[in-house]
C-alpha cells in the first residue's frame, strides 16, 4: 500500500479548517507542526511582499498620470494662448460688404470653437484657469507691470496680460498681470 506525500503548508488543521495532515495529528511528531507553521509564516510573508507590491505599483502608476497630464498640459499652453491672441485680434469688419464678412466670421467662429475644445480637454484633464481678478496673490500671479491709478486700491490687478493655469493646487503657470501700485 502506498502512501501518499503530504504537503506542509497553510492547511495545516492547526492553522486552518482543512484536514490535518497525518504528520501534523502523529504527537510524536512535533517538528512537522513546526515545519507546517514555517511554511505559513513563508506564505503570509510573500502575501504581504505581494499587497506592497501592488501598492507600490499603484503609486507609481498614479504618479505617472499625473507626470503626463502636466507634461501634457505644458504642450498645450502655447497652443491655447496663440488661441486667445487670435481671438482677441478680431479685425473690425463694419466697412467689409456682406459677401467679405460671412467667411471671415465663419472662420472666426471655428477658431473659437477649436479653443473651446482645448478648454475642455483641459477641464477633462482638471486643469482650470487662475481667477485673475480683484487683489495680487503672488501665489497665483506674476507682475509683469505697475501702473499708478488713485482710484483703485493698492495691489489690485488692472490688466491680465496672459492667463495663468493651475492642476488642482499646482500652479502650472501665475497669471501674468498688470497691477494698480500706489505711490510708484
Amino acid at each position: 500500500m502506498k502512501r501518499k506525500k503530504t504537503v506542509h503548508s497553510a492547511q495545516c488543521a492547526v492553522h486552518s479548517k482543512q484536514k490535518p495532515c497525518e504528520e501534523c495529528v502523529d504527537p510524536g511528531k512535533k517538528e512537522s507542526c513546526e515545519k507546517c507553521e514555517e511554511y505559513l509564516q513563508g506564505w503570509k510573508r510573500a502575501l504581504a511582499d505581494y499587497e506592497n507590491l501592488k501598492r507600490d505599483l499603484d503609486r507609481v502608476r498614479s504618479e505617472n498620470r499625473e507626470r503626463i497630464k502636466t507634461d501634457l498640459a505644458f504642450s498645450l499652453l502655447p497652443v491655447v494662448d496663440n488661441f486667445e491672441v487670435a481671438v482677441g485680434h478680431v479685425p473690425d469688419l463694419s466697412g467689409c460688404d456682406e459677401a467679405t464678412q460671412k467667411p471671415i466670421q465663419v472662420w472666426l467662429q471655428g477658431v473659437t470653437f477649436i479653443k473651446k475644445q482645448f478648454e475642455d480637454v483641459f477641464a477633462q484633464l482638471g486643469i482650470e484657469a487662475i481667477d485673475a481678478s480683484g487683489q495680487l496673490d503672488l501665489n497665483l500671479h506674476e507682475v509683469v507691470e505697475e501702473h499708478e491709478d488713485k482710484g483703485r486700491k493698492d495691489d489690485e490687478i488692472i490688466e491680465v496680460r496672459s492667463n495663468g493655469w493651475k492642476m488642482g493646487d499646482r500652479v502650472l503657470r501665475p497669471a501674468k498681470v498688470i497691477i494698480n501700485k500706489l505711490n510708484i
